[in-house]
Parts: structure tokens; sequence; C-alpha cells
């Protein structure tokens, strides 16, 4: 996982949390199913179940993995577009770096890309100074809305 410190960044993180959860879901779901699989026609075909136990829940659990599932692509999906909102050169490093995990110069070596090495670090380091900026000011402002809001 990317280390991401910019509180302005914080979204990514987020879709990197998205991303780890959404694995671990599919591999919940898959071995879910295969439980139920063994309750229905497998070795534990046989067994008696006790009501309210996880096996009596199986079929439960796979409707709630499956919504879980659903809504963290959604909210996957919602965060791209995010990124997508972005314009130009700032939405390709934005989308290679942090989405699809290249390297700086993984991204200057891609054909879509089409900027050097040095252009793209330069604009990487632009586009944080920039939002870091943004964080600043917002701050600097929230403190005179709180000392106005003591006056």
């Amino acid at each position: 996982m990317l280390a991401i410190n910019n509180k302005r960044f914080e979204w990514l993180r987020d879709y990197e949390q998205l991303d780890h959860d959404i694995k671990y879901l599919k591999w919940n779901l898959l071995k879910t199913h295969a439980e139920l699989e063994r309750r229905i026609s497998g070795d534990l075909r046989n067994d008696h179940l006790v009501k309210g136990s996880k096996g009596a829940r199986v079929e439960e659990e796979i409707v709630r993995l499956e919504n879980e599932l659903q809504w963290r692509v959604q909210t996957q999906e919602e965060l791209k577009q995010l990124v997508s909102s972005f314009n130009g050169i700032e939405e390709q490093i934005l989308r290679k770096k942090y989405i699809d995990g290249q390297t700086l110069e993984e991204i200057a070596e891609d054909d879509e890309v089409h900027y050097t090495l040095s252009y793209i670090r330069k604009k990487h380091a632009e586009l944080h100074k920039n939002l870091d900026f943004i964080d600043e000011w917002e701050a600097r402002k929230e403190g005179l809305e709180s000392r106005q809001d003591y006056i």
C-alpha cells in the first residue's frame, strides 16, 4: 500500500483500502460459496445444523458479502470518476500512480503519456504543491473563522 500523508490525498488512501477490501470480499465470497456447496452436496450434507449457527446462516452470509462487495465496487468506481475529473496530464499522473500503482518512470515510458520523465516529475511535484497550498489555505481560513466566532 502506498504511504500517502497529505490530507488532500485521503481519498487515494480510501481507494487503496477499497481495493484491498474488494479482493478480500471476493475471496471470502468464494470460500463461503464453497462451504454452501459442501453443505448441499458435499461432505457436510449429512451434518445436523444448529439453528442460528454459522453453518445455518451460510446463505444469509453470501447475500451480505455480495451486498458489501457491490457497495465497495460502486464506491471505488466513484473515486475513479473523481480522479478523471482532473484534466490532461494531471489526471493521467494521478490515475497511473495512485490507482494503477505505476512509478513516475513507468508513467513517462507509457505510450499513452508522451512526456519525458523530468516533465512527469515536475507535474507531479506541482500537483502536490498546489494541493498542499490549498490545504494550508483551508486551514488558515478555518483558523480565521474560528477566531471570528470567538470575537
